[in-house]
């Protein structure tokens, strides 16, 4: 695939926060994009990791079209090159007459307020499941959104299928246009997917270990969220135990959009030119393993009706 060449385009006047990467604002004939640069993983400590720059540009692409395979909403992004880094582009979808207001934003406005084991009023962070389910099934902003809830296990179980662990109260949220009309922002900030910090010895160590490929896909994963004693939860144990409904429904929307798709997808990996062939490999293997576990719990839910 052809990269686009953004190198000396200027800044522009938009200013983006998050602190995974580098990011700038550059204007491409007329349109406004988020320049997302790789992390510089110099000097850091990574265990058992090489390399000097992330994957996260390739694989915010890739996670990104991911969810535009399965037919849920979410930003369109482009990869480029900036001098010698590749970068990812992502449209800005805020439009002019609107503003982004994240999940947090919405949280730490909730009535009455949440109060941590201290005492304290939280400030919209906590990692609480159950606190965010009750957030959008009761503030009255998100009631006015009726897909609120859909659209939040959608994006729970695909970040489970693409390996995203870094969803959280800052990366998702509404957009409210004019103080009057509200809609559901496209998912965005897919960066961290796809193990984008390993090098390809890493990757292969665990493509010559079933057990810890295994591991890696589902058995040891967790997520921002926690349960109600404050643990992490792995989300393929929380999907397999079909305690929400909504979950439930769901995931046999997106299992069958994985499989529709699932050729597509192998060939959107095999596609990308700047990643080397044990990365293409570990994708494909990593994803099916997964896919072959939603499946799984699907059947089992089959049996159990």
């Amino acid at each position: 695939m052809d990269l686009l060449d953004v190198t000396g385009v200027p800044q522009n006047l938009r200013l983006y926060g998050g602190v995974s990467c580098k990011k700038i604002g550059i204007t491409l004939d007329g349109v406004n994009y988020l320049l997302k640069l790789p992390g510089n993983l110099k000097g850091r400590v990574l265990h058992n990791v090489a390399l000097s720059y992330s994957n996260s540009p390739v694989c915010e692409y890739l996670g990104t079209e991911i969810f535009r395979m399965l037919g849920i909403p979410a930003h369109k992004v482009l990869l480029g090159k900036r001098g010698e880094k590749i970068v990812a582009l992502c449209k800005d979808f805020v439009h002019s007459d609107e503003r982004l207001y994240e999940f947090r934003e919405i949280k730490s406005t909730f009535e009455p307020a949440f109060i941590d084991e201290f005492g304290n009023e939280t400030d919209g962070m906590g990692s609480s499941l159950e606190e965010a389910l009750l957030v959008i099934h009761e503030h009255p902003v998100l009631k006015r959104v009726p897909d609120a809830e859909h659209f939040f296990w959608q994006m729970f179980i695909v970040d489970a299928f693409i390996g995203n662990p870094d969803r959280n109260n800052g990366n998702w949220g509404i957009l409210i246009k004019n103080d009057k009309e509200i809609r559901l922002a496209p998912v965005y900030d897919n960066g961290n997917c796809l193990n984008d910090k390993w090098d390809d010895e890493k990757l292969s160590k665990f493509m010559d270990d079933r057990q810890l490929l295994l591991n890696e896909a589902y058995k040891g994963k967790v997520c921002f969220f926690t349960n109600r004693k404050n643990k992490k939860i792995n989300p393929f144990q929380y999907i397999e135990s079909g305690k929400n409904c909504e979950c439930n429904n769901a995931l046999n929307d997106i299992v069958k959009s994985i499989n529709r798709e699932w050729h597509s997808i192998c060939a959107l990996i095999d596609g990308i030119d700047v990643i080397s062939d044990v990365r293409k490999e570990f994708c494909r293997k990593i994803l099916k393993i997964r896919k072959e576990k939603l499946e799984e719990i699907v059947n089992k839910f089959e049996l159990l009706s």
